[in-house]
């Protein structure tokens, strides 16, 4: 949605850009990322009596309450359409639901848990990273820690899924990147706020064609987060300003989360998929596809009204041709397109649980 390409200059800036001279950003500026090898006894999060919130910060947990129907809206076709949205994003961060479905008490995907990892403070070097931002922060000096500038991987084991000799990704988690950056604010008429982002990249391990359909489905995650400079801490879960996370499986196409924890107060769900059975917007009167995955479906859940809002087009591109004289290769909004529809557009809303208290 608005913040999309931000993120996605700020993704491809960590990717690419990584060791062409990032790190000469302050007369004692460094990369002190390093190689992370962990073993756990099973990648599964839940909440325990060790750690009971473990849940409360996982990616999905406001969205995948806060879509269920209440009130008047709690009838059976919206009920089947959050059970159906439920049910496609099981396959990407492989939730167990609880006895009545609308939450889950059980997941096992690689972001999650590699953010309940860094929130643990638990592996030296991801502390030593956070206090390194931290200290450029202090001396309002650009930093940068990132895994990949330094030739460095994250690997994470599953000890229980190699004793049962599980499929070679799912007791075998690997992460190219992990990247902090501190990026100072501008000059003092200027606009640029002092912001840290943070990227997360894990990506599957290839395996022989005879094996493949064993694996997991999740295939990769991208994941991007900006947070305030001013609150940066070196322990536990930082707030995020805003957050993104790219899902990509092998046979349910992908998923997109952007959310908005600042000003518009949203999570917003993109959903790509090969499975034309995702959402069948067929039962709501009025609508009318010539099959059920159209090719832009923006599911979009408003915190402050608790309102959920299911957008879709077809054969639309994001951007049409509109020259002029002086432009004759200009191009503008297409507002057909699902992400560009203004909330009047929905094809399907209904008032929605959404969260008491954002994580």
């Amino acid at each position: 949605m608005r913040h999309s390409c931000f993120f996605a200059a700020i993704l491809f800036l960590t990717l690419n850009l990584s060791g062409c001279g990032l790190e000469d950003t302050g007369e004692s500026a460094f990369n002190p990322a390093t190689n992370v090898d962990l073993a756990f006894s099973t990648f599964d999060l839940e909440n325990t009596e060790n750690v009971p919130d473990n849940l409360e910060h996982t990616r999905f947990r406001d969205f995948y309450q806060g879509i269920q129907p209440v009130g008047a809206d709690n009838n059976t076709n919206n009920q089947q359409t959050a059970e159906e949205l439920r049910g496609h994003i099981d396959n990407f961060i492989r939730a167990t639901r609880t006895d009545n479905g609308t939450r889950y008490e059980r997941v096992r995907n690689p972001l999650d848990l590699i953010n309940q990892v860094i929130a643990s403070n638990e592996v030296t070097n991801f502390r030593d990273g956070r206090q390194y931002i931290s200290q450029r922060i202090a001396a309002g000096a650009a930093g940068t820690y990132n895994t990949r500038g330094n030739g460095a991987l994250i690997r994470f084991t599953d000890q229980n899924a190699v004793l049962s000799n599980a499929p070679l990704n799912d007791s075998l988690w690997i992460f190219p990147t992990l990247d902090w950056r501190y990026l100072p604010a501008g000059p003092e008429d200027s606009e640029v706020e002092a912001k840290v982002y943070r990227t997360v990249q894990y990506v599957n391990r290839s395996v022989e064609p005879e094996e493949a359909n064993a694996q997991p489905e999740l295939v990769s995650v991208l994941a991007g987060s900006r947070f305030s400079a001013n609150s940066f801490g070196t322990s536990g879960y930082n707030s995020p300003e805003y957050a993104t996370a790219d899902y990509l499986s092998r046979n349910f196409g992908s998923i997109e989360l952007r959310q908005d924890f600042v000003q518009e107060k949203t999570d917003t769900l993109f959903i790509k998929s090969s499975d034309n059975a995702v959402l069948d917007l067929n039962r709501y009167d009025g609508i009318s596809l010539s099959d059920s995955s159209p090719d832009c479906l923006r599911v979009e859940l408003d915190y402050t009204s608790s309102t959920l809002r299911i957008f879709y087009s077809n054969d639309e591109p994001a951007r049409i041709k509109t020259p002029t004289s002086a432009e004759p290769d200009k191009t503008s909004l297409n507002p057909a397109y699902c992400d560009n529809q203004p909330n009047s557009d929905a094809a399907v809303s209904w008032t929605a649980t959404g969260a008491y208290v954002r994580q």
